[in-house]
């Protein structure tokens, strides 16, 4: 819950700016490629799709873009005043904390998998990177 609140956080500060935490003057930026696989670790399906992000813009951009263009991929959020985008769920499927499932956020670059200190509305994908949405479990404590 920590990084879910940090996270947000850093969107919450973007929000005052039109940009949405574009560089001021940084002229025209083009569209790179990125890719966002869905993995649901409960039925162990996984499905990748292709898309794009604005050189510099941030995850919660990418995955609008794929919605925009991708009838198969939909996902839901919520805004938080205080903490920001907190990812609600992802075609369909939502975390729950009666069953203990949340949507883990990871990204792939050069194989190399790692968990996101950020959230959608923070994470700054890279050309050709993986980002991944991990549903998952959670130990009870």
């Amino acid at each position: 819950m920590a990084l879910a609140a940090i996270s947000l956080l850093c969107f919450a500060a973007l929000l005052p700016f039109p940009g949405l935490g574009l560089p001021a003057g940084s002229g025209k930026l083009e569209q790179v490629p990125v890719r966002v696989t869905v993995i649901n670790e409960l039925t162990n399906e996984q499905i990748s799709y292709s898309t794009t992000v604005l050189e510099e813009g941030l995850m919660f951009g990418a995955l609008n873009q794929l919605q925009d263009t991708n009838d198969g991929f939909k996902f839901t959020y919520t805004i938080h005043k205080t903490s920001g985008i907190y990812l609600e769920s992802v075609n369909g499927l939502a975390g729950s904390d009666k069953d203990q499932t949340h949507w883990e956020l990871l990204s792939e670059r050069a194989g190399v998998i790692t968990r996101l200190g950020v959230g959608i509305g923070c994470y700054q994908p890279q050309r050709d990177d993986n980002m991944i949405l991990r549903f998952t479990t959670w130990a009870k404590q």
